[in-house]
């Protein structure tokens, strides 16, 4: 078992390394023409700023879904048919952010909502898995989880929820003005405050 469960991880790390390295492909270089003046080109290098930017925010955020996979993999003791399509299903959203990624940055004086669209309901996809997949995992009906679980479930689920309302919120803002969309992602500075508040939310 403990075997079969290192493939799953091993599986997984390979996914999550090539969407990585994909954001990185994405990002094509500028072609300079022969004799092209030294103002023109650095002109064109910084034309790639959003790019670049968008590559920097999808690799942290493609690390955050790695962390999260590695910690969920410390809780596993045992897996089935529903784990795995799960999982399968999660790496697919992942190896989309790539594609998304490079659609959003490269389109942004495009004005239109579209690839915002696109980029978020990615992430929703890949966040609503992730959610699902530890809810499977860490109910103790299920018996997958290590016998000496300690960790507070709702915590857990709280941080893994909280961004889909982020990306939601950037979603509507693209619909009323693209140009402002992405101060909706400065609500992710209130995750700590409510993941901690009290309350009660989807328990795992």
């Amino acid at each position: 078992m403990k075997f079969q469960l290192e493939r799953i991880a091993l599986f997984s790390d390979a996914v999550f390394a090539i969407a990585i390295t994909l954001m990185m492909i994405e990002v094509k270089p500028p072609h300079l023409e022969h004799g092209t003046s030294f103002g023109m080109a650095l002109i064109k290098l910084l034309q790639l700023i959003p790019t670049f930017i968008g590559t920097i925010l999808s690799f942290f955020m493609i690390g955050i879904f790695w962390k999260r996979h590695h910690q969920l993999m410390k809780y596993m003791a045992a897996y089935n048919e529903k784990v795995i399509m799960l999982n399968i299903t999660l790496l697919l959203t992942i190896a989309f952010i790539p594609f998304s990624t490079a659609f959003v940055f490269e389109n942004i004086e495009a004005h239109t909502a579209l690839p915002l669209l696109i980029y978020n309901l990615n992430y929703i996809m890949a966040s609503f898995l992730n959610f699902l997949l530890f809810k499977y995992i860490l109910n103790p009906a299920n018996n997958l989880r290590v016998s000496d679980f300690d960790q507070d479930v709702r915590i857990i689920s709280r941080e893994i929820v909280f961004p889909v309302f982020v990306y939601v919120l950037v979603i509507i803002l693209a619909f009323v003005e693209p140009n402002f969309a992405s101060i909706g992602y400065a609500a992710f500075a209130l995750e700590k405050y409510w993941v901690r508040r009290t309350g009660t939310l989807v328990k795992v």
